[in-house]
């Protein structure tokens, strides 16, 4: 089993003031052109500095994958994602979900059990650089899981004492009421979640 996380020694090239990093982020918003006026809310500062952070603030990198990012999110569309698009598959549910618990700096997490040709195949060099994989049978990597979540509520597949597992109907439940909060969203600005 593994778990990605970024390296806490590695940090990108981040530009020394604010203004430079809005400076930055103006200009992959030139780069794009009229996509961010098309996807306002995925194409926000915030998701444009993660760029950029991830691509050591190279803005033309930035922008590509950006690009190629809204490119999917055209085809896809996920944001009309419902869970009853994907309740028949119950094994996809278990092998990526979004757990009940919090790491240990409040952040959320997103549990996704692929296997490791798969991912390195997905990472660019520079990101392959700053992520780890981590076994739940390696002591350094049950330190590392240790620092990062109350192992209390980690489940024991990553190095945790929670046995529980997923229950998937409580999860079903749970991405039910999710999608009746994003419903309000989506039809206030003319999008639905249609089954």
């Amino acid at each position: 089993m593994s778990y990605l996380f970024k390296s806490r020694s590695e940090t990108p090239l981040t530009p020394a003031s604010s203004q430079e990093q809005l400076a930055k982020i103006n200009e992959v918003r030139g780069l794009l052109g009229n996509l961010p006026m098309e996807m306002p809310k995925f194409l926000s500062d915030a998701t444009i500095r993660r760029s950029l952070r991830a691509r050591n603030w190279s803005t033309v990198q930035a922008a590509k994958s950006l690009k190629e990012a809204a490119s999917w999110r055209r085809q896809y569309k996920p944001e009309k994602i419902c869970w009853e698009n994907i309740a028949d598959s119950e094994n996809g549910a278990r092998r990526a979900y979004i757990p009940d618990y919090l790491d240990k700096n409040g952040r959320m997490v997103f549990i996704t059990l692929p296997t490791i040709k798969i991912i390195k195949h997905f990472l660019e060099q520079k990101m392959n650089e700053k992520v780890k994989f981590v076994y739940n049978n390696n002591s350094e990597s049950q330190r590392i899981m240790g620092d990062m979540f109350d192992l209390g509520k980690l489940e024991s597949t990553f190095g945790g004492r929670n046995t529980a597992g997923l229950d998937i109907n409580k999860y079903a439940e749970k991405m039910r009421r999710q999608d009746q909060i994003r419903g309000a969203w989506t039809q206030a600005n003319g999008n639905t979640c249609s089954p």
